[in-house]
């Protein structure tokens, strides 16, 4: 598919017949902008301003902006028309114009341009010529039009897809289904929504797009963003190079209720973190509280007109965490949905991600259901899925092949929290080595903070961080717990199953002596066996679905090992239904 573009020199904020040189261009070339489907880019380099749009009438769509406030304000100077008359569809414009996008935004915190666009949320759609548009003329138009006048700033499209910016876009295109949701929230926008959805189904995509249209289609209404601590940095900088930080902020549930605002609605990610009032846990995350009985969905409820909770009932990990049963009972009244879709694991064409993931219900006991392909289970070669290995190292040195194997990847390994957390920063007898170091000015005389895994010869330290955790450099040699990746994506993930799960008669279950997250343990007087075990089945549940491309896993105890690849060898399920 051949690109063809043209571009022109705008008089900023003057309608078509006040542009000289559209009125001076050719009769087919006009014939162009009056009637083909077009992509179009507009900009000014000395404002670091840019707006991407597609249409079909560009000069009627010209005079329209300039009747755009918001629009006029990017002061834009000149114009990219990007078309191709003989085969351009809407849909083909459309595309090109969305595939853009998400890359810019990207793009944005090295470039320094401000994106003026405003209408996102498109549904994903297949048609002749999509992977010439996404591969040959996106690719002409980032490389030979984009980035030599300076509106891109990296050539490097691999890297730019590894950004949490590229990830959750608020223009990613929407499956059929999270279409759907959207367009049945914004239709329904004063009622009280809740959205399931397994691990990697795509409910913080569909959050992105829907904070996006909600904030543009009713500026007067004041919104809400709430979502975990360990994602708040990364959700907001993609609000700030949005040029939305002064309008919006995602904040931790305690925090946005303390806050004290009135809001018209809430959005919730991760909304099966929502906390009860617990005895357990620090007690500044529980000043909000107003007493014994009440939950931050209650009280989220009490300071908004409505709620959009997005929520896997799975991925509940400490006791401090509102039960299912009352979470379930608190949003009876919710108008639910469902989002099922994996779109996370990437499949091989013999299975897909849902494979993987009904695998992983039926091994931990979450399902009864055997139908999924085991496939996606059996390891052939280091291109395979799956598989396991017979140590910690071995989990590294997988993460080792496949960063020799690819590029621009994230890998990180992953476990239980089955280690005390000595390497803690902040403990006192830590504080005191970091203090001692600062006064010592060659490194290599450092004491070096003790480390909480140790395997032969190998030293490993937990996480040191919770907040961007997974795009540090140095966490690649750390070993994350479940509080550093809830929410996260990563390419090749290793995965150490520790000695909190055992066999027993009723299938895998949490081993309380083995468990070292003080806040995550249930207090002794009331211990529930059963929901300290769905405790621990879910983190692992979590850990084991960050991958997208692959994941290997190190059981420390080989009767737990042996005992979830049988269930696995189980599913019934042999080919792929089309």
């Amino acid at each position: 598919m051949k690109t063809f573009y043209m571009e022109l020199s705008l008089k900023i904020n003057k309608t078509i017949p006040f542009q000289n040189e559209i009125t001076a261009l050719s009769v087919h070339k006009k014939s162009v902008l009056e009637d083909g489907y077009v992509t179009y880019i507009y900009f000014n380099t000395s404002e670091k301003t840019i707006y991407i749009g597609e249409t079909k009438q560009f000069l009627i769509r010209h005079d329209q902006h300039m009747g755009e406030d918001h629009f006029k304000e990017g002061n834009f100077n000149r114009c990219i028309v990007i078309f191709n008359k003989g085969i351009f569809t809407k849909t083909h414009a459309e595309d090109l114009e969305y595939i853009l996008i998400n890359h810019l935004i990207a793009d944005l915190p090295d470039s320094k341009f401000t994106l003026f666009n405003r209408n996102n949320g498109k549904e994903q759609n297949e048609y002749p010529g999509k992977i010439d548009i996404k591969q040959k003329v996106f690719m002409e138009v980032w490389t030979e039009i984009l980035y030599p006048r300076g509106l891109v700033s990296t050539l490097d499209i691999e890297k730019i897809r590894q950004s949490i910016l590229y990830k959750y876009s608020p223009f990613k295109e929407l499956t059929a289904r999270q279409y759907e949701i959207e367009h049945s929230i914004l239709e329904n926008s004063s009622d009280n929504h809740l959205i399931h959805g397994g691990a990697g189904t795509g409910k913080t995509v569909l959050l992105m797009s829907l904070m996006y249209k909600l904030i543009n289609e009713y500026p007067d209404k004041k919104i809400g963003l709430v979502t975990t601590s360990n994602l708040l940095s990364r959700f907001n900088s993609i609000l700030k190079q949005l040029n939305l930080s002064k309008r919006l902020q995602f904040e931790r549930a305690g925090a946005l209720i303390s806050s004290g605002i009135k809001y018209d609605v809430i959005l919730v990610d991760e909304a099966h973190r929502l906390q009860r009032n617990y005895a357990k846990g620090h007690p500044a995350a529980k000043k909000h509280f107003i007493n014994q009985k009440t939950s931050e969905l209650e009280m989220l409820s009490n300071a908004s007109g409505n709620l959009i909770l997005f929520y896997d009932q799975f991925q509940s990990i400490r006791p401090q965490d509102i039960p299912r049963r009352d979470f379930i009972s608190g949003t009876k009244d919710y108008t639910p949905y469902t989002l099922e879709q994996q779109l996370r694991i990437i499949s091989n064409g013999e299975f897909d991600g849902n494979d993987y993931i009904k695998g992983l219900f039926y091994a931990l006991g979450f399902s009864d259901n055997k139908e999924f392909n085991p496939k996606v289970f059996e390891t052939i070669n280091e291109d395979s899925y799956f598989g396991t290995v017979d140590s910690i190292k071995g989990l590294f040195e997988y993460l080792d092949e496949m960063e020799g194997l690819t590029t621009n990847t994230t890998n990180r390994v992953l476990a239980g929290y089955t280690r005390k957390w000595v390497s803690k920063s902040t403990s006192k007898k830590n504080a005191a080595i970091i203090k001692r170091n600062k006064e010592i000015e060659n490194e290599a005389d450092h004491e070096p903070l003790p480390y909480d895994w140790e395997e032969a010869d190998n030293k490993w330290r937990w996480n040191k961080s919770y907040e961007r955790w997974s795009e540090l450099p140095q966490s690649r040699m750390e070993i994350g717990c479940i509080h550093a990746v809830q929410g996260a994506d990563l390419d090749y993930i290793g995965v150490i199953v520790g000695k909190d799960l055992m066999v027993s008669k009723k299938g895998l279950v949490g081993v309380r002596k083995y468990y070292k997250d003080t806040g995550g343990t249930p207090l002794i007087e009331g211990f529930d066996e059963a929901e300290f075990s769905e405790f621990i089945l879910d983190i692992y549940y979590v850990l084991l679905t960050r991958g997208i491309s692959g994941c290997r896993v190190y059981f420390e105890d080989d009767r737990v090992k042996s005992y979830f690849m049988k269930k696995i060898s189980e599913g019934t399920k042999r080919t792929i239904e089309v």
